[in-house]
């Protein structure tokens, strides 16, 4: 009872954490809401797995695994829907090596420095292996991770600009989970299939197109609000179920849907683009509950590993903005610096980790997401000291 009950406590301060009451008191506070509820709710979680509370112990997680599955599926539909080819033709001249060097820089550096720091803390009783694939998957995924921004662009000039840099910046993460999903499989009893990375790879996509093309011809006949809503969550579900069975990752799955079903014509975007803002917000908070009591804060090794992460990430982000300089004439050189290289992390960067650790439980998983909770809180604060610095002298400056 005592788990039912916190339970049914997690699932309602979820639902009053997307009230738009809340966003608006965030809002007038001037806080992120990574930085607000989305870590207000990683602390619940840790607190629901503490052996005093034992609302989350590990029987509970495990019979939970389906819904963190579920809020990952629906986090990459929520992008992928959002991810408009328009926005890709519109680039301007210039922008392509924009959005390589923003994402490229920032993963190398990760990659290489993450990947010498894991090989450095090596799991008790393992010898340290540069060249083990455990140590290149979770640098990769690192990196990955990296590369990704929750760009505010309302801060910046050129905010369009930068909303086409942000949603490439997620296509780059989604094809980076892709390929670590694809080339390093899991060895589990649950992988009856024996096939070439390149073949899962096409099986990943394909998987994708097709869920895309189920949910959009359910669409078709689901107009209502309620009927939206459960046909949404319902063929989501499916999409991650099916991801998850093939051990494929349900964000990218459920992002490939998402993107299909966002720029094929109809006439249900409206609608069911306002169904996903409802629904977007509770399930990111659900499953920060699960991260959360996921999460293993008392291992030393995830602190080391954290600062490593967060400084190569902004290194990388800076030295993008300082080789970009003056490569595209709408943005100011200060705004293009500073809209590249303070950004913080994104709800998508930390999927990408907890979708890789669903994939590879065990293993040096839990330091990864050690580091990118911890990195994504270290570049909150910067974001903001920055962000509160530059409205500082911005009323000097008018004075």
């Amino acid at each position: 009872m005592r788990t039912l009950f916190g339970i049914l406590f997690l699932l309602s301060a979820a639902y009053l954490g997307g009230h738009p009451r809340v966003l608006r008191f965030e809002t007038r506070l001037g806080l992120s809401r990574a930085l607000a509820s989305g870590l207000l709710f990683v602390v619940l979680g840790l607190l629901a797995r503490w052996p005093v509370i034992g609302i989350l112990n590990d029987g509970v997680l495990d019979e939970l695994s389906p819904l963190l599955r579920l809020g990952l599926g629906c986090i990459g539909f929520f992008y992928g829907f959002r991810f408009d080819l328009r926005l890709v033709k519109s680039l301007p001249s210039g922008g392509g090596r924009l959005v390589g060097l923003s994402t490229m820089l920032p993963f190398v550096l990760v990659v290489a420095t993450s990947a010498l720091a894991l090989t450095a803390v090596a799991a008790d009783g393992e010898a340290p292996s540069f060249s083990g694939p455990s140590v290149l998957r979770d640098a990769l995924c690192l990196g990955t991770a990296a590369a990704l921004s929750n760009r505010p662009a309302h801060l910046y000039a050129g905010r369009r600009l930068m909303a086409i840099v942000g949603r490439l910046e997620e296509l780059f993460g989604i094809a980076g989970l892709m390929l670590i999903a694809a080339y390093f499989r899991p060895h589990a009893a649950g992988t009856m299939w024996q096939l070439p990375g390149a073949a899962w790879l096409l099986l990943t996509i394909g998987l994708g197109a097709v869920m895309g093309a189920v949910i959009y011809a359910v669409l078709q006949t689901a107009q209502k609000g309620p009927e939206l809503l459960a046909v949404s969550l319902g063929t989501i579900s499916f999409a991650a179920g099916a991801a998850g069975y093939l051990h494929l990752s349900s964000v990218v799955v459920t992002f490939i849907a998402g993107a299909l079903v966002a720029n094929l014509p109809g006439g249900y975007h409206t609608k069911l683009r306002h169904t996903l803002r409802r629904l977007e917000r509770p399930i990111v908070l659900l499953s920060l509950v699960i991260v959360g009591a996921l999460w293993r804060p008392d291992d030393w090794r995830g602190w080391l590993l954290m600062p490593v992460f967060a400084g190569a990430r902004h290194l990388g982000k800076r030295l993008a903005a300082r080789a970009s300089r003056g490569l595209l004439s709408e943005l100011p050189a200060a705004a293009s610096r500073e809209a590249l290289a303070v950004t913080p992390l994104g709800t998508l960067a930390v999927a990408v980790v907890i979708n890789t650790k669903l994939l590879y439980p065990g293993g040096s998983l839990p330091l990864i997401v050690s580091a990118v909770l911890g990195g994504a809180l270290l570049t909150e604060l910067y974001v903001g000291f920055v962000n509160r610095r530059s409205r500082v002298g911005d009323v000097e400056g008018s004075t």
